[in-house]
């Protein structure tokens, strides 16, 4: 299912708020958009974080040592966000890259406010630097929606792909 734009520019303007730590205008515009904007935005950031895990790990699976470290240098992020590390682990490993639901890891309110919160960190803190975090962001969403219309066969292509990528990289450096 393609990235409903109604739910895209309410979460960018959020994770923008997040970015720039202005927590106040961040929980005004969340109680502005109502429910359905704001679960739209938590899927969107699971969706961020899960793929800037994989992107940060080289394109493979992050194993629990590596999300340790991104959550470690995620949690001293310049947007001085006051994250735990932990919660940025158990956010990563067990709702991101997991199958457990955010409300069952995380009570609420802090369920509500740390996928925004943890996607700006992971997005200050990872994106190219060649890019600014939105642009990171349009190649995250866009990659979502082409892997949503592409048949899981060429998995094992696009695997061999990126090895033999990384392993030319690899030779030339």
């Amino acid at each position: 299912m393609p990235i409903d734009p109604k739910i895209e520019q309410p979460t960018r303007t959020m994770l923008g708020h997040a970015m720039r730590h202005e927590l106040e205008d961040l929980a005004a515009l969340v109680a502005a958009e109502g429910n359905e904007t704001v679960l739209g935005a938590i899927g969107l950031c699971v969706l961020a974080a899960g793929y800037i895990a994989i992107d940060v790990s080289g394109t493979r699976w992050p194993t629990e040592p590596v999300l340790r470290k991104i959550a470690h240098n995620a949690s001293d992020a310049a947007t001085e966000l006051n994250l735990e590390e932990s919660d940025i682990y158990e956010y990563l490993s067990r709702v991101a890259l997991g199958s457990e639901k955010l409300d069952d890891v995380f009570a609420m309110p802090k369920a509500g406010m740390l996928p925004l919160l943890i996607t700006a960190n992971l997005l200050a803190t990872f994106r190219p630097s060649e890019k600014h975090w939105w642009e990171y962001l349009d190649q995250i969403w866009d990659a979502a929606d082409t892997a949503e219309r592409t048949s899981l066969t060429v998995l094992p292509a696009l695997m061999l792909r990126a090895r033999k990528q990384t392993t030319r990289r690899d030779d030339t450096a």
